[in-house]
């Protein structure tokens, strides 16, 4: 089970956090049988999906930052 999820962070999932929040409001019930199921299998892949695409763009950001540093560092060499 997530807790609560801020739709400020996780633009893209906004839409099935959202099912799924609407589908847990409407009773406990619903929610022991399994009817939400389908909603938080869709938010794990979409949050899956969203951390994928988080991850290499923070790989690509620090192959740069770590191009800066190696060239600042021959610098200093010579």
């Amino acid at each position: 089970m997530h807790s609560k999820l801020d739709l400020h962070k996780h633009v893209s999932c906004e839409d099935i956090i959202l099912q799924l929040d609407q589908c847990h409001n409407e009773g406990i019930l619903h929610r022991y049988l399994g009817n939400c199921n389908k909603f938080k299998n869709a938010m794990n892949d979409c949050l899956q999906a969203e951390f994928d695409v988080n991850r290499k763009k923070h790989f690509e950001n620090a192959k740069e930052k770590r191009k800066k540093l190696e060239k600042a560092w021959e610098g200093m060499d010579e």
